[in-house]
């Protein structure tokens, strides 16, 4: 007997998003970007902050899946 495919259509569109912010993001700073500037001190605060909260925001998500799958 052939066994169905438990992908859900959800967790693939949240993919899908995800994906679509990140190519629509790195375009952005393609095209916004401009040759020969630099970053103030503000701007290099403002991405230390930005990174450390999408990789805190980002931990905390597979932490809270791993807790899920583990109290099934």
């Amino acid at each position: 007997m052939a066994r169905r495919s438990k992908l859900r259509v959800g967790p693939t569109l949240a993919v899908g998003a995800v994906t679509l912010a990140l190519c629509a993001s790195i375009s952005l700073l393609y095209v916004g970007w401009q040759p020969g500037t630099t970053l103030s001190l503000t701007g290099y605060v403002a991405m230390t902050v930005g990174l450390l909260a999408a990789v805190l925001l980002g931990i905390g998500i597979v932490l809270l899946i791993h807790h899920d799958k583990h109290d099934r």
